[in-house]
């Protein structure tokens, strides 16, 4: 953009990130940073039960806290995919439909007024899923619902198309309160992710038609969410309590604003220009 610009500064990346302070929830970090593994747990129920407060004043429907919860919740764009996992309506179906081993599902967020098209999509969204009691779309997308979002997740999804994505911040505030990122291999968490050990990935190379493409990815995440995701929430519950600490360990200090603030700074203000 900037390449016939004479006399300008380097132009260079600097990771974005989110802060903690703000973002975490601090009688989970407490248990965390005591290793009180009872203490953390329990904690996190509660903050499921909060969520699902708002599931039931806004829909009528009663979420279960033992059962895993996936939460989509972002600006509405049509690359960014909210319906990707109900693409296989048949295999959703079954999974928020089951007795053995269930998924929840909650999507938030808001579609620029003037974008027909992520419209069209929230207005599906709500229509298709309406009938199913584990499935809900909330309104009134703001601060603290989204806190509530970060904090009430088992698994934050992130589903855009890849090189879409500008970073992806609020699965960095929603790690922080020991939610496990469920995301495609673009933005920041290319700089994070270590498959099954503190998040799980959709792992693509974003070159293909898009058909294919969302094919693809659709496939894979429901491969992942039943032969990894499910299996270590319900069967290895140590296991998975493991992956929910690495994520809330791997997180900060480097996704944290002081990190970026720095940055800033050191590589950007104070040498850039001089």
């Amino acid at each position: 953009m900037w390449e016939s610009t004479p006399d300008i500064c380097p132009i260079i990346s600097i990771t974005n990130a989110q802060n903690k302070k703000f973002w975490a929830d601090k009688p989970l970090q407490n248990a965390y940073d005591e290793y009180d593994d009872y203490g953390l747990l329990a904690r996190k129920k509660h903050l499921k039960r909060k969520l699902f407060d708002i599931v039931a004043d806004q829909t009528g429907k009663m979420f279960d806290p033992e059962v895993l919860t996936i939460v989509w919740s972002r600006r509405f764009a049509e690359y960014k995919r909210a319906g990707l996992i109900k693409r296989n309506w048949e295999k959703f179906h079954e999974l928020v439909t089951r007795k053995d081993r269930p998924i929840q599902v909650i999507w938030a967020g808001k579609p620029h007024p003037a974008d027909v098209n992520a419209i069209k999509l929230f207005n599906e969204l709500v229509y298709s899923t309406e009938k199913l009691k584990r499935c809900a779309v909330l309104v009134r997308y703001e601060i603290n619902l989204s806190n509530l979002l970060k904090k009430g997740a088992d698994i934050w999804l992130n589903t855009p198309r890849v090189t879409r994505e500008a970073s992806g911040t609020s699965g960095m505030a929603a790690a922080m309160n020991g939610a496990v990122n469920f995301s495609i291999n673009d933005g920041w968490h290319l700089e994070f992710q270590n498959h099954g050990e503190n998040s799980f990935t959709i792992f693509q190379d974003g070159d293909k038609d898009t058909i294919i493409q969302d094919e693809e990815d659709a496939f894979n995440l429901i491969n992942i969410l039943e032969s990894e995701i499910l299996p270590k929430y319900y069967d290895e519950p140590e296991k998975w309590l493991e992956i929910v600490k690495n994520s809330m360990n791997d997180i900060a200090p480097y996704f944290d604003t002081g990190r970026m603030a720095n940055e800033y700074y050191e590589k950007l203000y104070k040498y850039n220009c001089q």
